[in-house]
């Protein structure tokens, strides 16, 4: 029964990810700077905030454009590791 109620949550969720505009590289390099934030100790609340701003960020820029400052953004966090 659970799972009847589970299931149009998990459906909106990807529906939601895959029409949310961000590209693959943007998704791969937001969760570098999710999981360097947790690590980090910053709560949950201001990561949500600054994931929003981000999102918001990436969709203003042309598509070519995002790609290219994620994936120079993936190479800063790779560095750092």
């Amino acid at each position: 029964m659970k799972t009847i109620y589970l299931s149009p949550l998990i459906l909106s969720c990807f529906i939601l990810t895959a029409c949310s505009g961000i590209p693959d590289e943007c998704e791969k390099s937001w969760d570098q700077v999710e999981k360097l934030a947790k690590e980090s100790g910053i709560p949950e609340d201001s990561i949500q905030a600054q994931k929003k701003q981000f999102e918001e960020q990436i969709k203003a820029m042309p598509k070519q454009d995002a790609i290219e400052t994620c994936n120079a953004q993936s190479s800063v966090f790779g560095m750092i590791k």
